[in-house]
This record gives C-alpha cells, sequence and structure tokens, in this order.
C-alpha cells in the first residue's frame, strides 16, 4: 500500500525544523468574567489533610480570583477556598468567612508556583501558604472549624459559580493531593510534571490539549490525569491569546515528552516507551493505529502524542499544528506508479520507478519510528534494497525523487 505525503509545517519553508516541547506546558487564560472549569473530582470532605497546587499568572485586580474551590457553599467551615486576595495581590486560603493571607507579591503577570496546606495532624500552624516553593505563611483560621462539605472541585470561580470571582488570568498545572505536602515535596517537584500514579494525588488537570492562542473551538473538556475526573469549560472563546490555551509555565519532566517536526513527520525523540497520537482538533481523538514513535498526518490539525515509558509513567507532548496539501500531478504519478517485489521478501525487494530520476533517496523506518538505513541512489529508475540484515517484521520505506514530493510504501520483512 502506498501512502502520498505532501505535509507542509506551519513554518517557514526549505526548512527542517526541529521544535522541543519537553520543558513547553500550556495553561488556561481566564477573562476574569465568567470563565471557569467544573470537575467530577470530589472535594476531600470533612477536616482531613490537602495540598492544593498550581501556577498562575496575573496582574492586579481589585476584585477576589478563585484558583479552586472546594466543598459546598453552605456556610461555616463547609468551603475551603485557595484564591488571590481582593485588593492585596497575594494569596490567601479562606474557610467560611475567616482566612489567611500571604504576604508575598504575586499579581506581576508573571509565572509562580502556589500552593495551601492543611495538616490536620499538627496542633498548630495547621494552615501553610508556599509561594514558588517557599514556605510564606503558617497559622491557623480560628474562626471557623473546617469540614468541608461534598461539591465536586471547581477551577477558576468558587463552588457556586459566581461570576463575581472569577479568576482573571492564566492557571495552570492544578494538582490536589489528599496529603499535607512537605515543604520539601513542593519545592522539589513544583517545576517538574507530574507522572500522575503518585501517592496521595488524587486530581491532576496539565491543561494541555489545546494549542496555545491557536483555534480550539473543538475542545470542551480538560482530562484529568490521575482518576478521570475529567473538567468541562465554560464560557471560553478558544480563540486567540485571550479566554483560552495559551503556553503555560516552563517545567521539566521524567519522561522527555519532546516531540521533532522533521519534514514532514512528527517524531517523539523519548525512547524505550509506548506511544498514542491523539487529533488535538478532533476532541483530542486518539488516531486509530498511531501508535509508533513517529506519525505523518493524513489531514491538517494539530496533534500531540501520549508517551509511556518503561515504569509506566505516561506525559502528553503539546499540541502541534500541520497543514496537510494536495499532491501535484507528477506527484501523484510517482507516488501511483511505484512498485516493488517481492514483498513480502526474505531477503532483497525491488523498486520499480514510473521514470528515470537523478537522484532518489530512500529511508527504511522501523514500526517504531526509527530509521535504521539510508540510501540514495543516481540515473536510474530501478534499484533493489537488501534486507537480509533485518528482523522480520512491518518496515516503512519513504522514497523522495529529484523535486519530487515524498511517497511511502510499507514493506514486509519475512
Amino acid at each position: 500500500m502506498i501512502k502520498k505525503l505532501h505535509k507542509k509545517i506551519l513554518l517557514p519553508a526549505c526548512f527542517a525544523v526541529s521544535m522541543l516541547t519537553s520543558n513547553a506546558q500550556n495553561g488556561l487564560e481566564f477573562d476574569g468574567i465568567n470563565d471557569y472549569i467544573t470537575t467530577t473530582a470530589p472535594s476531600i470532605e470533612g477536616s482531613a489533610s490537602r495540598t492544593v497546587e498550581a501556577w498562575i499568572n496575573a496582574s492586579y485586580d481589585a476584585g477576589q480570583r478563585f484558583i479552586v474551590g472546594m466543598g459546598s457553599m453552605d456556610g461555616g467551615g463547609t468551603r475551603f477556598s485557595f484564591k488571590i486576595n481582593p485588593g492585596a495581590s497575594v494569596i490567601r486560603i479562606e474557610v467560611g468567612g475567616g482566612g489567611l493571607n500571604g504576604t508575598a507579591y504575586i499579581t506581576n503577570s508573571q509565572w509562580h508556583h502556589v500552593a495551601v496546606v492543611y495538616d490536620n495532624s499538627l496542633s498548630s500552624n495547621k494552615y501553610k501558604l508556599y509561594v514558588d516553593g517557599a514556605l510564606n505563611v503558617e497559622g491557623d483560621i480560628t474562626s471557623q472549624t473546617l469540614n468541608v462539605g461534598s461539591n465536586n472541585i471547581v477551577i477558576g470561580q468558587r463552588n457556586d459559580m459566581d461570576p463575581s470571582t472569577s479568576f482573571d488570568g492564566k492557571i495552570a498545572e492544578v494538582r490536589i493531593w489528599d496529603v499535607a505536602r512537605s515543604a520539601n515535596d513542593i519545592d522539589l517537584n513544583k517545576g517538574v510534571t507530574l507522572c500522575g500514579d503518585e501517592e496521595g494525588l488524587v486530581a491532576y488537570y496539565q491543561f494541555n490539549e489545546g494549542t496555545a492562542s491557536g483555534e480550539n473551538a473543538g475542545i470542551t473538556t480538560v482530562s484529568e490525569l490521575k482518576n478521570g475526573y475529567n473538567g468541562t469549560l465554560h464560557n471560553f472563546s478558544l480563540s486567540g491569546a485571550f479566554s483560552n490555551f495559551v503556553s503555560g509555565p516552563t517545567l521539566t519532566s521524567s519522561v522527555d515528552n519532546t516531540v521533532t517536526l522533521d519534514g514532514s513527520t512528527l517524531m517523539a525523540t523519548g525512547t524505550d516507551a509506548t506511544y498514542q497520537w491523539f487529533n488535538c482538533t478532533d476532541g483530542n481523538t486518539a488516531v486509530d493505529g498511531a501508535t509508533g514513535q513517529s506519525f505523518t498526518p493524513e489531514a491538517s490539525g494539530t496533534y500531540a502524542v501520549e508517551i509511556t515509558d518503561s515504569e509506566g509513567c505516561t506525559v502528553t507532548s503539546t499540541c502541534m499544528a500541520v497543514e496537510v496539501e494536495a499532491l501535484g500531478v507528477e506527484d501523484t504519478l510517482f507516488a501511483n506508479s511505484l512498485k516493488l517485489y517481492p514483498n513480502p521478501t526474505s531477503g532483497n525487494v525491488n523498486v520499480t520507478l514510473n521514470g528515470v530520476y537523478q537522484t532518489v533517496d530512500a529511508q527504511l523506518v522501523s514500526i517504531t519510528g526509527k530509521v535504521v538505513a539510508t540510501y540514495q541512489f543516481s540515473n536510474t529508475n530501478e534499484f533493489a534494497i537488501d534486507l537480509n540484515n533485518f528482523n522480520s517484521g512491518l518496515y516503512f520505506l519513504n522514497l523522495k525523487a529529484d523535486h519530487l514530493d515524498a511517497a511511502t510504501v510499507k514493506v514486509v520483512k519475512m
């Protein structure tokens, strides 16, 4: 079977471009008017210990802006609200009507890691606020006894969906724990993406689904990577630099989620892993059969890959845009007239072209996407490739002749 290829990456032509995304995270920009996310993640009920973390990027605003709302809204200690204190430009943890304010200035339009910890095992200083990995304030909220109710967690707004509490700015990497994280844990892991299997982790939202500042109207949910408590987006415009997916903070990963764009092929650089490619513009649906290390889309869109290493840690790359253009007449003739025989083969495979070409470049690619051999032929319309030294299995032979666009042929080695 011959697959026609003519994919132009949305970058300046005539370059083989590598885009490193191992440190590039997405976030969501909330408009401060009515954007919010409802999740299916249950609140951590009662007075159990907990930790809430997020990366935020906000500018000064007089209104209260909720990062994460937890619990019911029945008054007293039934709510646990992590937010920016109105008019003070500091983070605040609020239980019922009482609260504890931080002191670090964080509304300067820069990314900051913020966290709140409630440790029920302590007799005093049960609440701790962290900014950029450092303990900022600790203390108690004496006006209320914590007894959080059972409503689901909301991101970017209070649990009663009061639009006056809408977050104004960017949020990324929301992490909810049912344990009191230590200062060391918070500091060491604030700039590292999680695997999703960490002990005590209840809910984890990366917001990597969309294309930063792109057209993301087809995306209505965000994935929760631990227990499947996915979130629903409300009122986001999902287009442009506001009320949309945007570039997030720079983080590292224990699994290499770098993806390169070279000509017409997307390639995950992480090895010793399994892969699943997704169509970001089609509701993040998995592309059937796209489980190799490399992937060449057949249609225009944006695509990402989920990578699972040998230890079971899974990470997802950000989405990349690829535009597919139609083949020209010469390109179509070249692709459709290729002949390979014998195929399957136990040794040599012969290739016949539709004419004599000055230069023919060939790449033999394994099922995992690894280039295992390269060849070049001159002034020919036919040639043979020796597969005797290769293991049995499915391979792809990428062929490019002169100025024509590439074609790919499946080859089976017996």
